[in-house]
This record gives structure tokens, C-alpha cells and sequence, in this order.
């Protein structure tokens, strides 16, 4: 369902573009049933974005909101003009935040094909969690725990070979488990929310499989 009358109170978008956005998603968007897996599906396109999702998609102006089950995928939305003067929507990589109780960036515990490093600690450094925002972390020894808290520059090796490399703040220590947020350039904060939102739709395929577009 297209929230269009969000878009009407907008006035970020003109006449011209909130009919074609319009146009485009009610006839192109398929919503799943209720019955499939449980989930049921909404979009929106909205323009007044949650501060905890601006930073991550760039403060990017105009989102495409898909609601998904228990999850909320925001994609940065932009309107471009081509040569014969028609408008076209260009979709970034969306970040897949999930609401039970509360609103975060989702997290993956499944990261056995992943590997994170520090050249300041050459000591094995096991990845426990990762989202967007944030990751915990475990390592051999509490001495090694707190080096990485002085030197908190790593390098995160995706599957497919790209080379992250991420900032961290440390917000928890125990034992030897730190949990920190993450702190990264756009290039690899893209990079990082591609393979997250493909994890998720790998982890969730049913969510998907009746939203097409």
C-alpha cells in the first residue's frame, strides 16, 4: 500500500513527482498476504526520516519505506530527470532495522565466514555480532580487550573479498567480550549495509518472495 497522502503534505516533492511515484509503486508493487509466513507488507514513501537511520543512508532526503514482517527497510530515494525529461527513481542499498519492544539496526549472529583483524592485535579476534551500527567482539585475553580498546582501527574481510575498514567505540566491556559502534567512511558503511541486507534476505527468504518490483 503507497502512503501517497504522506507525500501530498510534503512539499519537497512536486505535483509531478508525487503522481509518479505514485504511478510507479501501485501498479509495480506486489504485498504479500498476511498468510505468508505471517508477514504482511506496506511501502511508503516518505520524506522525514528517524534519526537513528539518517546518518547510516547518508542523510539522504526522501526514503523509500518497505515494512516487512517485524522489520522496516529504509532505502535512500532519489529523483533524477533524464534526457527527455522524465523522472527516475534511484534506489540505494536499504537499512533493515527491526522493531520487537524496540527499533535498532538489525544484527547478525550467523558470521562463521567472516573475518576481522587488527594489526595492533595479532591475536584471534572473534566476531559474535554485526550490524550496521555496532558489533561485539571477542577476544583471547582481557589484556588484549583493552589494547583494542586503544586502538580501536579493524579490518573486516567480507566473503566475497573486499576489505572494510571500520572504527570503533568501545560502549561495554566483559570479561572478554566488547561490545562497541562502529565508526566507518560511506564508501565502506555502504559496502557493509550491502551485505548485511543480503544476509537478512538470505536468513528471511519468505519475507521476500512476494514483494517484487
Amino acid at each position: 500500500m503507497l502512503n501517497v497522502s504522506q507525500m501530498e503534505k510534503d512539499p519537497v516533492l512536486s505535483k509531478e513527482e508525487r503522481g509518479y511515484i505514485a504511478e510507479l509503486f501501485a501498479d509495480n508493487i506486489t504485498i504479500a498476504s498476511a498468510g505468508q509466513g505471517g508477514a504482511s507488507h506496506t511501502i511508503s514513501v516518505i520524506t522525514e526520516v528517524p534519526e537513528l537511520i539518517a546518518p547510516l543512508l547518508g542523510q539522504a532526503k526522501l526514503t523509500l519505506l518497505a515494512e516487512v514482517g517485524n522489520y522496516k527497510l529504509w532505502f535512500p530515494l532519489e529523483m533524477t530527470l533524464d534526457e527527455s525529461g522524465q523522472f527516475n527513481p534511484v534506489l540505494g542499498i536499504p537499512e533493515v532495522v527491526e522493531y520487537v519492544g524496540k527499533q535498532r539496526s538489525w544484527r547478525s549472529t550467523e558470521l562463521d565466514e567472516l573475518n576481522i583483524s587488527s594489526d595492533d592485535l595479532p591475536g584471534k579476534i572473534e566476531l559474535l555480532s554485526l550490524s550496521s551500527t555496532g558489533m561485539a567482539l571477542k577476544l583471547n585475553s582481557v589484556d588484549s580487550v583493552k589494547q583494542m580498546s586503544r586502538n580501536p582501527e579493524l579490518t573486516l574481510h567480507l566473503p566475497d573479498g573486499q576489505l572494510l575498514q571500520l572504527g570503533m567505540e568501545p560502549v561495554r566491556l566483559h570479561n572478554q567480550t566488547l561490545a562497541a559502534k562502529i565508526t566507518a567512511t560511506k564508501p565502506n558503511r555502504d559496502a557493509l549495509r550491502r551485505f548485511l541486507f543480503q544476509r537478512h534476505r538470505q536468513r528471511h527468504p519468505y519475507l521476500y518472495q512476494n514483494m517484487k518490483n
